[in-house]
């Protein structure tokens, strides 16, 4: 964590911790190779001859998936008693396209530990909000007990006329700042003012060591990656045995070309001919590879869904206890996560403020889904039973088929109206029609 107590930096301060922030990518950006698909076994190099198979099992990727898509992969939910506020923030979120927003960060979190998210004014004015991946860009806290960021800094290369020149954009709580390196100094060729009253960026961390979820178990990929190399290798090894001829010390080269075609072998009394091979205790190396493959599935907090134990007729329960150690890391996540939201939506309050009369944010609830299978009928017979105890709202949020709970009740009470005008009773010919639709 950068931190500062001063109310103004100069360039070259800035450039400072930005050098210090480029030690850090080497880590980013191996962990995005594993994502990808590019481990270091694809480095290794054996002597020439001997088989070198290189095989890749994509863990990181999987582990990644499945953590953000049991954490994100329903759309988030928002709630509030203020109704114009939430139109208003809907159409932004709309225009942002910020179920997918929601889904890159969540992604960007668990490769490499934490993301960022920027928020500006596009050409028609418009609020928009981007991600930005940690290697791009970071944060400077201030030094109080509970630190709030005071700077964002995203620096990048701009290719222009066969020259790479460095650009670098800090934020603060009013202002833009751009700069463009030029003669080996950086100079200030833009200066604007935003309308968010605090620096405009969001920072997300996938928990508090802002660690990526598969980089502690990266080890035991490794270690998966190379047994099962080493076991094609001991195959390749195996077909391809030398044969030793025993007392037969005059068999020339084209003798043995000969062999090959007749494939038949005249030996003496005392000749012999056998193939070299390998000894591989077999069992020892599946029970190795199997050991590592479940550490790996334990300690990443991710299930083996191919598992034998994972059948076809489990209960709720059995499945939600067999993913315990997942929703619990989904609920550590939603923690972190729920509070860069917050921070979204203050961000994007303090700047509608200077246009319309906003009041406080903070009566917005965010919910988060997960998205294990549901029983939707035990589900609404639950619902019915609280209904006398429970605002109607929060009742229709619960169902997890129903992105927004505010206009789903909209569109309910439109029907009501529309049918109720046309002398129709709602309640009682709704699922009369739903049958005769079939």
């Amino acid at each position: 964590m950068f931190r500062t107590d001063k109310d103004k930096l100069s360039i070259e301060e800035i450039d400072m911790f930005v050098k210090k922030h480029k030690l850090e990518i080497p880590r980013y950006m191996r962990l995005q190779s594993y994502y990808e698909g590019r481990h270091d076994i694809l480095k290794n190099k054996k002597a020439s001859g001997l088989p070198n198979n290189m095989i890749v099992n994509s863990y990181p990727k999987y582990i990644t998936d499945m953590l953000v898509g049991y954490f994100v992969g329903q759309p988030i939910s928002y709630i509030s008693d203020n109704k114009s506020m939430m139109e208003e923030l809907q159409y932004i979120f709309d225009y942002s396209d910020e179920q997918e927003e929601n889904l890159e960060l969540a992604k960007i979190c668990s490769i490499k530990g934490k993301a960022y998210e920027l928020l500006y004014r596009d050409e028609g004015a418009k609020i928009r909000f981007n991600e930005v991946s940690p290697d791009e860009m970071f944060v400077i806290y201030d030094m109080s007990i509970c630190p709030s960021i005071k700077y964002a800094v995203r620096y990048y290369v701009i290719e222009e006329n066969d020259e790479m020149i460095n650009y670098i954009e800090v934020y603060d709580k009013d202002v833009c700042r751009i700069y463009k390196s030029m003669d080996e100094k950086y100079l200030l060729i833009d200066e604007s003012i935003h309308t968010f009253n605090d620096v405009p960026v969001v920072e997300y961390v996938n928990n508090k060591e802002e660690q990526g979820d598969f980089e502690q178990v990266i080890s035991l990929i490794d270690a998966y990656n190379k047994a099962q190399s080493n076991t094609l290798n001991d195959m390749e090894q195996f077909t391809d045995a030398y044969l030793v001829l025993v007392n037969m010390s005059g068999t020339d080269s084209d003798r043995i070309e000969e062999l090959k075609q007749d494939r038949v072998m005249l030996l003496d009394e005392d000749g012999d001919a056998k193939w070299l091979t390998k000894e591989i205790n077999d069992s020892w190396v599946e029970n190795y590879k199997d050991r590592v493959r479940r550490d790996i599935h334990k300690f990443s907090c991710t299930p083996d869904m191919q598992d034998e134990s994972f059948g076809s007729n489990l209960s709720g329960v059995s499945i939600r206890y067999k993913i315990l150690a997942m929703e619990q890391i989904r609920s550590n996540k939603e923690r972190k996560f729920k509070k860069g939201l917050q921070r979204r939506i203050e961000l994007i309050c303090n700047s509608l403020r200077l246009q319309k009369n906003i009041d406080l944010f903070t009566d917005i609830k965010i919910k988060f889904s997960n998205t294990l299978p549901q029983n939707v009928y035990e589900l609404s017979q639950t619902l019915i039973n609280l209904a006398p105890f429970i605002s109607k709202e929060t009742l229709i949020s619960q169902l997890p088929f129903v992105e927004n709970a505010q206009n789903e009740i909209k569109k309910r009470e439109a029907e009501e109206d529309r049918t109720i005008g046309e002398g129709y009773d709602f309640k009682t010919n709704i699922l009369g029609d739903l049958n005769d639709e079939k």
